[in-house]
């Protein structure tokens, strides 16, 4: 993106500043924001979230997960979100929660045309899978892993997941932004 894209401006605000600031924090017990920038923390630093800097991003995904790990408090379940999904909406939040609540023992996954998306939930039973991952390995492994293990929730609007990867979504982001 030629620049951090959380601090890119989205509505009165920032792509981090517009997700936070809209965020059901009722819905979670913990919110876990693990940044690199602190740009990033600054433009949030008003919000109810528990900071997590990330010394080392060259460490890949895996080590953000591992850092947010080691100071969650969650008992039941970890979801895992991106802040480069603004679209995503409270309704979408709290349908996945609802149907992690029906039975705790699966992974939570919301299903896009026939493709696995962002945010996941696992149950905390995965912690140590987690925890293990090496590199650039994400939740996709655990997930991959333990696919017996997977409830995939079918989701009807692909621009809610539009993570903001390249200028051209980011501008798609924007257009979309109400």
């Amino acid at each position: 993106m030629g620049s951090n894209k959380l601090l890119l401006p989205l509505g009165k605000s920032t792509v981090i500043g517009s997700f936070l600031e809209s965020f059901p924090y009722e819905l979670f017990q913990q919110v876990i924001l693990v940044y690199t920038d602190e740009r990033v923390k600054a433009a949030v630093s008003h919000l109810p979230v528990t900071f997590c800097y990330n010394d080392t991003p060259g460490k890949g995904k895996s080590y953000s997960i591992r850092k947010g790990l080691t100071i969650s408090t969650a008992a039941d379940g970890i979801m895992f979100l991106v802040a480069d999904q603004p679209l995503l909406s409270r309704s979408t939040l709290a349908l996945l929660i609802s149907v992690f609540a029906q039975d705790r023992r699966f992974i939570v996954v919301p299903e896009i045309e026939g493709k696995n998306a962002n945010p996941v939930i696992f149950p905390c039973r995965f912690r140590n899978d987690l925890l293990s991952l090496k590199n650039d390995s994400g939740g996709k492994l655990v997930i991959a892993r333990h696919c017996n293990e997977v409830r995939s929730v079918v989701m009807h609007s692909a621009e809610e997941f539009i993570d903001i990867d390249t200028p051209q979504q980011y501008q798609q982001v924007v257009s979309l932004w109400s």
